[in-house]
């Protein structure tokens, strides 16, 4: 697909060498999310997405970005599979209606050039793994939220580096929960995110012994994860079936499935304690 343009078919399942923008869109519209944490979204796409949706997004761009970023969205546009994240990305908060987004947003990169070569003397990592690690720019994006009815809930949408080390991901998980509770203050919060870190990490002990809760998730959830503080699950996080991301198309005489993301998206219901 990437060179000749050709769908790829595997008898159930067909890949398309096009953007499909408008139908992840409105497969999140059709969630109805009050609040939707979005990572490796390309920055052309973050209004189309908002739009549609009618949620506000806030965001956070994460590298590299190698060009100028129409010159990036164009080749993306006509080669998606070419191009891939080199286009650039962000990490996206979208915030639904029924709530409005209260002073500064915040973004902290969890990998900066420093702490990386600190990290890596510190663990006796190898050159290639510092040359790995650097190009990249993992961040947070924290957005303190309030609902109509004056409570105050702080959000951070994060994707951490899938690092080999374990030690490498945990600190940046550590940097992102950090983050998010310096903006929280005390209030409920939730961070959510490609953590890039298996069940059992030792990341997640850390953050439960910090009060945060859901690092021990359902089974068939991997990386992608909701933890939160201050709050309560109506239910343990799931995530959705892959026929929930999938849509169909005929191809050939023939139906085909397209499916829209390589990760299971992860859906919580949370309950501030003590309101309603």
């Amino acid at each position: 697909s990437t060179w000749r343009g050709v769908p790829e078919d595997d008898g159930s399942h067909l890949h398309v060498n096009r953007k499909l923008t408008p139908h992840m869109a409105r497969l999140l519209a059709g969630l109805a999310p009050d609040v939707c944490a979005l990572q490796e979204v390309p920055t052309a796409a973050i209004g189309e997405i908002a739009r549609i949706t009618g949620m506000r997004a806030v965001w956070t761009t994460t590298g590299p970005l190698i060009g100028p970023r129409r010159v990036r969205d164009a080749l993306a546009a006509a080669n998606p599979d070419l191009w891939r994240t080199h286009e650039g990305n962000a990490n996206v908060i979208l915030v639904g209606p029924g709530l409005s987004v209260e002073g500064q947003v915040h973004s902290l990169r969890l990998n900066p050039l420093r702490g990386i070569v600190r990290d890596h003397r510190r663990r006796g990592l190898s050159a290639g793994e510092l040359v790995r690690s650097a190009p990249a720019r993992g961040r947070v994006v924290v957005a303190r939220l309030r609902t109509a009815g004056g409570v105050a809930v702080t959000v951070g949408c994060t994707h951490c580096h899938n690092a080999r080390h374990p030690g490498v991901v945990g600190a940046e998980i550590a940097r992102a929960a950090d983050a998010v509770r310096v903006v929280a203050a005390g209030d409920p919060a939730v961070l959510a995110g490609d953590l890039n870190a298996q069940p059992g990490h030792p990341a997640f002990a850390a953050l439960a012994a910090q009060g945060w809760e859901g690092a021990d998730p359902a089974p068939g959830i991997g990386i992608d994860r909701i933890l939160h503080r201050g709050m309560d699950a109506a239910a343990p996080a799931r995530r959705l079936d892959p026929a929930d991301r999938e849509l169909g198309v005929a191809w050939r005489g023939r139906e085909r499935r397209i499916r829209l993301s390589d990760h299971d998206p992860v859906t919580v219901t949370l309950r501030v304690r003590g309101s309603a």
